[in-house]
């Protein structure tokens, strides 16, 4: 076996997220992970003390990648409603398929020892751009207090995800950036002063 040149934990990163995305948490092993990277088991053992680790930081990373994506959105608009709508058109454009990396790695969430806990801190790392904003909305007046900025971005992602459930059990259509729009509209003239 030829030591892949880059070999190193991000390209380790990125040789299991191809794989983990491709055949499952379940389905893809060390030994292939090590073989696509170019090194033995005891190196990707090096970087990282298991698989279920290895998993979970491709997990962080989209996580980190998303976060980023949300805050760059919304960063330069004045208008808490208008960010809000921002950061939310930032997520449907990440989650519009069924089959975008983020859904397929999930959904093997389940294969974890504690996936309800990791599940926990991959949210809350992806929702915080859209709490900050929601902050931003309670604090000029615009909205009230209640539910606290934790609660009304979950259900803001809450929505999305329902339409993204139905769309597609029905004809196959992603979410779009008018869903964004609507779940904004009804959430905020649900709450507003």
């Amino acid at each position: 076996m030829t030591p892949h040149p880059r070999v190193g934990r991000d390209h380790i990163l990125d040789i299991a997220e191809t794989l983990f995305t491709e055949h499952g948490y379940k389905s893809a092993s060390i030994r292939e992970i090590a073989h696509d990277c170019g090194v033995t088991n005891a190196a990707i053992y090096y970087h990282f003390p298991n698989k279920e680790s290895l998993f979970m930081e491709v997990m962080q990373r989209h996580a980190e990648r998303l976060h980023d994506q949300m805050t760059l959105a919304g960063a330069n608009i004045d208008s808490p409603r208008e960010r809000i709508v921002a950061i939310l058109t930032t997520y449907v454009d990440t989650i519009a398929g069924q089959h975008a990396p983020i859904f397929m790695l999930r959904r093997n969430m389940k294969h974890l020892k504690a996936p309800g806990s990791h599940r926990g801190l991959l949210m809350k790392s992806i929702s915080q751009p859209l709490i900050e904003a929601i902050k931003l909305a309670q604090q000029s007046g615009q909205i009230k207090k209640k539910p606290n900025p934790e609660e009304a971005a979950a259900l803001l992602l809450g929505m999305l995800h329902g339409l993204q459930h139905h769309a597609a059990g029905g004809e196959g259509k992603n979410i779009s950036q008018n869903d964004a729009q609507m779940a904004v509209d009804l959430f905020w003239d649900g709450i507003k002063k």
